[in-house]
C-alpha cells in the first residue's frame, strides 16, 4: 500500500511540474548591466571562466586570440555582436585563464571564442 502512495504521488508530482515552467524570450535591449559595467580597454588583463572540460583543453592554449562577443546581442548573431579580441596569457587554477585585451573593447559578462568553445569574461586583473 505504501509503495502504492508513493507511486501515485510521484506521478502527479512528475505531471504537474512541467505545467509549471516558465520560458522568457530574449531582450530586444541588452541587460543594464553590460550597459553600465566596467569597460575593458586595449591592454587591460582579465579572466576567463571557462568549464574545465577536455574540449576548452584541447581547444584554447596559451598565445591564442580569441574573438569577444556581447553575451546577448540584440538580433542574435555573433558576427554582428563582436566587441573585440583578446590574447590568452596563461591558465589561472582550473577553470581560468588569463588574458589581455588587445583589440576592442571588452565588458564582464562578455563571452571569448574560439571555434565552438566559449570563455566567460569575469573581472580585469588589479
Amino acid at each position: 500500500m505504501k509503495k502504492l502512495t508513493l507511486l501515485l504521488l510521484a506521478a502527479q508530482l512528475v505531471m504537474t511540474s512541467s505545467l509549471h515552467a516558465v520560458t522568457y524570450p530574449f531582450s530586444e535591449n541588452e541587460p543594464a548591466y553590460q550597459k553600465d559595467g566596467t569597460v575593458m580597454k586595449v591592454g587591460t588583463r582579465l579572466y576567463l571562466f571557462h568549464s574545465g572540460t577536455g574540449d576548452v583543453k584541447n581547444t584554447i592554449h596559451v598565445n591564442d586570440i580569441l574573438a569577444v562577443y556581447r553575451e546577448n546581442p540584440p538580433n542574435l548573431s555573433p558576427e554582428t555582436g563582436e566587441t573585440g579580441k583578446v590574447k590568452v596569457l596563461s591558465c589561472s587554477g582550473r577553470y581560468y585563464y588569463e588574458a589581455e585585451v588587445i583589440e576592442g573593447t571588452v565588458q564582464p559578462g562578455n563571452l571569448a571564442k574560439k571555434g565552438t568553445v566559449a570563455c566567460i569574461v569575469t573581472t580585469f586583473l588589479k
